[in-house]
């Protein structure tokens, strides 16, 4: 079984993917996706990802985290998927970690994996035990760089919504939340394993949601994907219930997540 690492970077971050790559091994390639905003920023490319034979390059002009990650996909050719940014630190035993699941349950469409810090903290609180994901977890979130996909079942079918995630200006986040309601909607098998797979320099913090407006609108923007019509309700009563708590101040938190929903209806047909 195969498997490309999807690695996407933008502008200076491309400088770190040589930390990325593992030494060259049967079965493991790698599909750089490198986003410029400048031109200046095309002489940093590192020449290993040039003359590596296991390193595919594409270089596009633009930004946005979830058309980068579209676009990788695109270029993927192994039988499994996995996404990392430009400052994921693959482990030695990443290649059979994620591929074993897939080898043992030819109807597993995605793993789900754990991830921590370069000093080895998990990245969040991660279930101790093995569970299928029939529903969107409620205890954690899922974050693209523990995910890994039988591409066949998701190239041309799933994709990132390009409305969210880093690059944009509006919906700042959100991305994954949304990729793996889509994921459900499709009916694919998707199972959570407590094993870690890479490390990132990135500690999540979801104390975000209650000070930054950008994040407030994604959060606005996802319930509204996942629950339609009672997403008003719903946002009411979480601005409330951080406000009563001291969080936040209840007037901005709820106009940004109305702001969200609000946005979602607009493009709901030209996404």
């Amino acid at each position: 079984m195969t498997l490309d690492i999807l690695i996407c970077s933008l502008n200076q971050g491309i400088v770190r993917i040589q930390d990325v790559l593992l030494p060259p091994r049967e079965g493991l390639h790698y599909v750089v996706s490198y986003q410029y905003t400048d031109e200046r920023y095309l002489d940093l490319v590192p020449d290993v990802l040039r003359s590596r034979p296991d390193v595919s390059l594409y270089i596009y002009k633009g930004q946005g985290l979830s058309a980068n990650r579209n676009l990788a996909l695109d270029k993927a050719t192994s039988d499994l998927v996995m996404y990392a940014d430009d400052d994921a630190r693959l482990l030695p035993e990443t290649f059979d970690t994620v591929v074993k699941p897939f080898v043992e349950n030819e109807g597993l469409d995605v793993a789900c994996f754990c991830a921590s810090t370069y000093t080895g903290k998990p990245l969040k609180n991660y279930p101790e035990k093995e569970f299928v994901i029939k529903s969107m977890p409620k205890s954690y979130t899922i974050s693209a760089l523990e995910m890994v996909c039988r591409r066949n079942k998701v190239q041309g079918k799933i994709r990132f919504d390009e409305r969210f995630g880093l690059g944009t200006k509006f919906l700042t986040c959100g991305e994954e939340e949304v990729w793996l309601e889509d994921a459900l909607r499709a009916g694919l098998t998707i199972q959570y394993f407590p094993r870690k797979i890479v490390e990132t320099s990135t500690m999540l913090k979801k104390s975000m949601v209650y000070v930054d407006a950008g994040v407030q609108r994604s959060r606005g923007a996802i319930t509204y994907y996942q629950r339609g019509a009672t997403a008003f309700w719903l946002c009411f009563r979480f601005a409330l219930s951080g406000a009563r708590k001291g969080y936040c101040h209840f007037l901005p938190m709820f106009t940004h997540l109305l702001e969200g929903i609000r946005y979602m209806k607009r493009t709901e047909k030209a996404k």
